[in-house]
């Protein structure tokens, strides 16, 4: 870097190529990035992306052959992993406890050879408790075991009293998977009556005689219609009225080869009923004012618990008991986090897919799902069938320890510690600290970061701290609610929840210009499509000193995930460039346009404003919601205006001159 100006290193960035990359590595995560699979993390950036930084960063840096790369925001880890792939230094640090954890297992993990070793004992361990648990035959009498367990609630009317099973559609479930041309499928009457038809006609039901719709719902807008009197009611009323409860109606079947849907014998209904086993372990209340944990509070959920079967409850119970008397530390670490890694897959909130045959996590697409069809996993695995079983997740491993040997990944690591013991006088040796704690006090001493890239929380798009709620009762973590937690809650009081979001942000903020070098950067990822959101990322960067530096736009999503909330997904990330304040002048940067989309235009419009340090004076925010409209043609919400005129009211009465 030149000591007369300071340069962008985002100009080393090739838009397309890199976006191409990221492209590709979002439609199979697992596929191109293994190590992912260790934890379950809802927002993950890709480590083309991050790589890119990284290496745009040593060139910028010349001499400096090995960087200390800090993260306050590890998350999914992806960012600490690139940076130790290109032998870098790394301090990764979070407020959640289930990241802590799951870096340090990720990090550490054994030689493939004995994750292997180790699971297939574990597995000889536990055939015997699947076999209980789930041993069948196939109709024609061959061995199997039950792969998924498909439950249906059943409720009353609150109106007539009549009793139904509330499938969500007429056709439950195909028999084949969707691109098999023959097909036969699973169908329910209103009343909840199954029986089995070729996919392209339903007819009758043959014994109540009612006509089928293959393509009707039965709880559209989930508004339950009684059959019998026609009473219509929704299904958070049926859950409160005290007359819910979940039955088996359809076994899926396998061997590890292959596989049979249809409906449940005794046998299989007497293994599934609750009464027949006894886990022993509670799992804690679901916090009644969780913004996602709502839906399971109004369907009738109580305590974590309530989201899994007693069967497969138990099954896990005894495989962490297991896991946990295995001596060697790395191999127990990795063993428990492939047991706790099946618990996402929840009995009760698992969605069955219906065209495809699969089920889908509990805490998929940002958010806890509920379905009257969901799908209780085989724990263990009937053999290579099955998603997030055991002995899926055992192999996942083996091959993110073999990913990780063959690049050379393997590093000494310190922690996890927490973010309360005594700061460093000096960056420790070991090549990666994992620190558990609020990033508003880190363990670095002053001035000793090259480079800090990171990936904050988008305001209010992901709750952490909910969605991890489980999996951190499974693993024994601390499930209280994180106090500092960078993430604004949708639909709270506007006013404070902007201004907390804001402060932990400034604070952080300040905490990473207390330990950059004076010639560092800061570079991070943001993506939303809320004003009021860069609003105060904006003011927290203002507030902690940081200058802009350049931006660039690039590739971050599968555009073919499911919707987030209220379809605010982002498909491209505004990546923003800062250097610590100063008197040496800066060149700025910024991107073409590339992508030709609104969204583009929208972040284009926003990295302008990023970019005009000094002129952003009181009533700059307003002004940039003004200045959107203008940049994309799009009229934006008078909402959201008043939204931001509100926080602005409320900045330019605690500083009098509010700058960027």
């Amino acid at each position: 870097m030149g000591a007369k100006t300071i340069q962008s290193l985002l100009r080393n960035i090739d838009q397309v190529a890199i976006s191409a990359a990221a492209k590709a590595e979002t439609r199979n995560r697992e596929h191109h990035l293994p190590p992912v699979s260790v934890y379950r993390w809802w927002a993950r950036r890709t480590e083309t992306v991050n790589g890119a930084l990284l290496d745009a960063a040593r060139r910028e840096l010349p001499g400096r052959k090995e960087l200390l790369v800090a993260d306050p925001f590890a998350g999914g880890g992806v960012i600490p992993l690139a940076a130790l792939m290109r032998g870098h230094k790394v301090y990764a640090q979070d407020l959640n406890p289930w990241v802590a954890k799951g870096l340090a297992a990720m990090l550490g993990l054994p030689p493939a050879e004995k994750i292997a070793e180790a699971g297939e004992r574990l597995l000889a361990r536990a055939a015997k408790l699947a076999q209980a648990a789930y041993g069948t035959c196939f109709s024609d009498g061959m061995p199997a075991q039950v792969s998924h367990s498909l439950r249906v609630p059943v409720s009353r009317c609150s109106n007539c009293g009549h009793e139904h099973r509330l499938f969500p559609h007429a056709m439950v479930t195909l028999l084949k998977r969707k691109e098999t041309k023959r097909r036969s499928a699973i169908y329910a009457c209103s009343n909840g009556h199954l029986f089995q038809a070729p996919s392209s006609r339903a007819g009758k039901c043959p014994e109540c005689s009612e006509k089928i719709d293959p393509a009707r719902t039965y709880v559209e807008g989930r508004i339950i219609r009684c059959p019998c009197c026609g009473h219509e009611e929704s299904l958070e009323d049926r859950a409160h009225n005290g007359h819910w409860r979940w039955e088996l109606a359809i076994v899926e079947r396998s061997d590890g080869k292959r596989r049979e849907l249809g409906l449940p014998t005794e046998s299989e209904i007497t293994k599934a009923r609750d009464e027949a086993w006894a886990p022993k372990r509670s799992l804690g209340e679901i916090p009644e004012d969780a913004q996602e944990a709502r839906v399971l509070i109004r369907h009738g959920f109580r305590h974590w618990d309530d989201i899994y079967p007693a069967r497969q409850r138990h099954v896990v119970e005894e495989l962490l008991e297991y896991v946990r008397s295995v001596r060697d530390r790395r191999v127990r670490t990795a063993l428990e986090m492939a047991v706790l890694g099946t618990t996402e897959m929840a009995g009760l909130l698992s969605r069955w897919d219906r065209y495809y045959l699969k089920s889908y996590e509990s805490m998929a697409a940002h958010r806890f799902n509920f379905s009257t069809l969901v799908a209780e996993p085989n724990v263990v695995g009937a053999g290579a069938h099955g998603r997030g079983t055991l002995y899926r997740r055992l192999k996942l491993l083996e091959r993110a320890a073999r990913w990780l040997a063959d690049r050379g990944a393997s590093v000494s690591q310190q922690g996890p510690v927490p973010s309360t013991v005594r700061r460093l006088n000096k960056p420790g040796k070991a090549r990666a600290m994992i620190v558990a704690g609020s990033s508003e006090r880190m363990l670095l001493p002053k001035a000793s970061v090259d480079l800090v890239v990171t990936d904050p929380p988008y305001h209010d798009d992901v709750q952490y701290h909910e969605l991890s709620l489980p999996l951190r009762a499974w693993a024994g973590l601390d499930t209280s609610r994180l106090s500092g937690e960078a993430v604004a809650i949708p639909h709270s009081a506007a006013l404070s929840s902007h201004k907390e979001y804001r402060g932990v942000l400034t604070r952080i903020f300040k905490e990473l210009h207390r330990v950059l070098r004076g010639d560092g950067r800061l570079l991070f990822s943001y993506a939303n499509r809320e004003v009021a959101a860069w609003v105060n990322v904006f003011a927290a960067l203002r507030d902690a000193s940081f200058r802009p530096v350049g931006y660039t736009i690039l590739h971050s999503e599968n555009e073919q995930d499911h919707r987030k909330r209220n379809g605010r997904s982002c498909h491209l990330d505004l990546i923003l460039e800062l250097a610590p304040s100063g008197k040496v002048p800066v060149r700025q940067w910024r991107p073409v346009a590339v992508f030709e989309t609104d969204e583009e235009r929208f972040l284009l419009a926003i990295g302008k404003a990023f970019l005009q340090s000094g002129s952003l004076v009181n009533g700059w925010e307003v002004e940039l919601v003004k200045q959107v409209r203008s940049e994309i043609f799009v009229t934006r919400p008078d909402s959201e205006v008043r939204k931001v005129a509100m926080v602005a009211g409320e900045e330019r009465r605690t500083r009098p001159r509010a700058r960027l």
